[in-house]
């Protein structure tokens, strides 16, 4: 028997914890941007490396792992 794949769940995000981020950074939407990419950023790095490229097949984020030398073909 084959493992099942997991449902797919769309990510929804309430208009009250985008005011929350907001609010955090005292309204200004650029900080606010500008922080959540980088903790997007470090969650992508973080999972990069917390899984085998072997384990993975080279495919990750749909582009978004970046290829070390000795991958690129």
């Amino acid at each position: 028997m084959s493992p099942q794949p997991l449902e797919k769940t769309a990510l929804e995000v309430s208009e009250q914890e985008i005011d929350e981020v907001l609010a955090e950074f005292n309204g200004d939407a650029r900080a606010a941007m500008r922080a959540l990419l980088h903790d997007q950023a470090a969650l992508i790095r973080d999972a990069q490396q917390a899984v085998s490229r072997g384990f993975i097949r080279g495919v990750f984020s749909a582009g978004a792992r970046r290829l070390d030398v000795e991958d690129e073909v």
